[in-house]
């Protein structure tokens, strides 16, 4: 686990780098919103800390700038500000929690546990014989890895996720092209071809089906 927190007041830097460092996970400190930003485009951490006050940006600002890219990283924002608006804008923002200082050590590290346990929960999808490992981007059919393209594996998580749902060519390339444009359809085509055989080959229980006219949609046999 991967704790980022942005903090310019050195003593309760401090603090939270300590209750961090108790808790067993990876974390780096940032003292402005630019080194943050600096180190977030560099490498997502799996859960953020952030002050609004700091001296070169607010921490509301930060929060967007995250929520922009990612829904899912937890951030709780730990702050000076108690007023009830400042809670409400934060929340409103894509907040997960809000933490007035002072704080007590125990309610800080409660939350950043109920994060963090939210953040493990979240690490693999199970479904049948299937195991996708989010952390390490692979997939296994019975505990056995199988091997896929980048390709593959964004559109089989985004199959798996959707299980339940018939999904269009168009579904697909929406959210693993990141585009509706649907000029290689053929280079979808063969990718389910490919997760077909490496699925059979794996004797998978789980197999993708063709519903003609529409699009893909995940059978289990």
């Amino acid at each position: 686990m991967l704790v980022y927190f942005v903090e310019d007041d050195t003593s309760i830097a401090y603090i939270i780098d300590k209750t961090l460092e108790k808790l067993g996970v990876d974390k780096k400190g940032f003292i402005t919103g630019q080194s943050f930003i600096d180190a977030y485009d560099e490498q997502k951490p799996d859960l953020i800390l952030l002050d609004i006050m700091l001296p070169d940006t607010s921490g509301i600002e930060l929060l967007k700038y995250v929520r922009k890219d990612d829904k899912e990283i937890p951030i709780i924002i730990i702050s000076a500000l108690f007023n009830e608006m400042d809670k409400v804008i934060a929340l409103d923002s894509g907040a997960d929690d809000y933490i007035t200082k002072p704080f007590g050590l125990l309610e800080l590290t409660s939350r950043i546990q109920a994060k963090l346990r939210k953040v493990s929960d979240k690490s693999t999808i199970n479904f049948h014989d299937i195991k996708i490992d989010l952390k390490q981007y692979k997939v296994y059919v019975k505990q056995a890895e199988v091997s896929l393209t980048n390709k593959e594996y964004e559109i089989f998580k985004y199959m798996i996720e959707n299980a339940e749902n018939v999904l269009t060519k168009e579904d697909i390339f929406c959210a693993v092209w990141n585009s509706d444009f649907m000029g290689e359809t053929r280079a979808l085509d063969m990718h389910i071809k490919a997760l077909r055989q490496k699925l059979k080959e794996a004797n998978s229980e789980v197999k993708i089906e063709t519903v003609y006219g529409i699009g893909y949609k995940i059978g289990i046999i």
